[in-house]
């Protein structure tokens, strides 16, 4: 759903709930136009199809001058936003779309609470069910702190079940809010712990990232997690390794095998064995997985080396003998770590560029510059081939930046299979319709295309490699230009005809678009007009 105001009620203005009966008019105003202003979004962007939902949520307070159930909670402010969308002039607004069918087809109520699960049918869902026969209603926020979580969910989740209108709950919240402060850090269900997983520069600053430690639900006699997972039927979250360091971050060299080693688990030591299997070019398949969990096991519990220290080094030359239950690829290439962040990735990118001798870094091709990582995977791959090495644990790392990884790995990346060494060229094929001539150029290896139309010329030029170009001439022409070539270029059409692509906008009933297709809608909650 696509949440056009979280408690509406206690921000436009924040006296709503408790002022006079200006406050409720405001709020309604400022959540009709916003919604008008989505609608209206949705019309410009050409979006058909099952289209989203909307709701705005808001709180449990009871609002005295709403008009309609004036000593109910939430329900005051459901009547009178109801009330405005089917009568938008009496609020102040003349909407550009039919706002009141499209909040019949497409809306859906919703309200944050902490009250216990006992008082939801006799404060809220009795009258609403009466009142709103139609529309479905779930909680945005819903987290009754200090209870015993298992009974206090099992209730909620069963008037859902009762109730055919109410959906259900969302539960509040995933981490503690440290931002906030008193009895509004209560509410998450992990907090951080004392480990550094990583850093995060931003904006010119470096900021600590924390392992995660699940909050305790002492009368449900388990980790809040633990007991949202019970009651969803979910599975309990293993905290064991939750604040030790990732096996698939540490380094791939003796201090990061023996991190992971004094973590004395097995699963742990499965991971990063792994990962140096993939960091070898290699892969394991699901069939030899007890293979990879033995040596694992064996390197933990010392029985690998009969109680003698096992290195790094030993591992290494081991996967390297290439065992029986490890795949290697022979078009493996060294391309970007994609678990290392951007800035990781071009400090590596620099490093190497700077290296390089049979290649050149001006030279990546234009479908891998739009990405850091195929940026990386152009630049990277080549520059192993230049080395010559036999050693992708040292020589395809670049601090972590790098994987020597199988194409089974790579191919399953977006355009990464394009930019590594040895990647096939890429044919182009792009058509322009114009209303005049069209001439075309060759000139070396350079090859200029320009469409004239009135005042309008657009030029597009094809650097290196075999570039074929066909034009005709006449009122109203298709220009196609095929480039062969590893490199991509733009293609620029300014003033020419184009056909309709107007696209008809569709309505889809609420019932039946839950949950369907997610629209990012531009600056829309600018167009609040609150005081329009």
């Amino acid at each position: 759903y696509m949440n056009i105001l979280n408690e509406p009620d206690l921000k436009m203005p924040s006296s709503t709930d408790i002022g006079g009966p200006e406050g409720p008019m405001q709020m309604a105003r400022s959540l009709i136009s916003a919604f008008d202003a989505m609608l209206e979004a949705e019309k410009e962007a050409g979006v058909t199809g099952p289209l989203i939902n909307f709701t705005a949520t808001f709180s449990y307070a009871i609002c005295a001058a709403c008009g309609g159930f004036s000593g109910k909670p939430a329900l005051g402010q459901m009547w009178v936003l109801d009330d405005a969308m089917h009568n938008p002039e009496k609020y102040g607004y003349t909407p550009i779309n039919d706002i009141s069918a499209a909040y019949e087809a497409r809306f859906i109520h919703s309200f944050n609470t902490q009250n216990p699960a006992t008082d939801l049918q006799h404060q809220f869902l009795d009258d609403y069910s009466a009142h709103f026969p139609t529309t479905p209603v779930y909680i945005g926020e819903y987290h009754r702190v200090h209870a015993n979580q298992t009974e206090d969910l099992e209730m909620i989740l069963s008037l859902a079940e009762v109730n055919p209108l109410f959906f259900g709950i969302s539960f509040f919240e995933y981490q503690v809010a440290y931002w906030k402060m008193g009895s509004e850090q209560d509410f998450g269900m992990l907090g951080l712990g004392d480990f550094e997983v990583a850093s995060m520069p931003y904006f010119g600053q470096t900021f600590s990232i924390y392992c995660l430690a699940p909050q305790d639900s002492p009368l449900s006699g388990m980790s809040m997690p633990n007991a949202v997972a019970a009651v969803y039927g979910g599975s309990a979250i293993d905290t064991s390794t939750l604040c030790l360091a990732n096996p698939e971050g540490v380094a791939l060299d003796e201090s990061g095998y023996l991190t992971v080693l004094s973590q004395n688990s097995s699963s742990q030591m499965s991971l990063f064995v792994e990962r140096v299997v993939n960091h070898m070019g290699a892969t394991v398949p699901k069939s030899r997985s007890k293979q990879l969990n033995d040596l694992a096991e064996s390197i933990v519990d010392g029985s690998v080396s009969k109680g003698s220290n096992y290195s790094m080094a030993e591992l290494a030359t081991y996967l390297g003998s290439k065992p029986d239950w490890v795949e290697f690829d022979s078009q493996a290439k060294c391309v970007a770590n994609r678990n290392v962040a951007p800035h990781v990735i071009g400090s590596a990118i620099g490093w190497v560029c700077s290296h390089a001798k049979t290649f050149s870094c001006d030279g990546v091709f234009l479908q891998c510059q739009g990405s850091t990582y195929k940026t990386a995977d152009f630049v990277f791959s080549r520059y192993y081939d230049e080395v010559g090495s036999d050693n992708p644990l040292v020589d395809c790392d670049f601090s972590g930046a790098a994987i020597y990884a199988s194409a089974q790995l790579y191919e399953g990346w977006s355009g990464s299979a394009h930019c590594v060494s040895g990647a096939n060229p890429v044919t182009i094929t792009s058509t322009t319709r114009t209303a005049s001539t069209t001439a075309a150029t060759t000139v070396g290896p350079e090859t200029s295309t320009t469409v004239a139309e009135a005042d309008t010329t657009t030029t597009t030029t094809s650097v290196p490699s075999e570039v074929s170009t066909t034009t005709t001439s006449a009122d109203a022409v298709d220009v196609e230009t095929t480039t062969t070539s590893g490199f991509l270029e733009p293609t620029t059409s300014r003033g020419a005809a184009h056909k309709d692509t107007d696209k008809e906008v569709t309505s889809s009933s609420l019932r039946t678009a839950v949950g369907q297709q997610a629209l990012l809608l531009l600056p829309l909650l600018l167009l609040l007009a609150a005081s329009a």
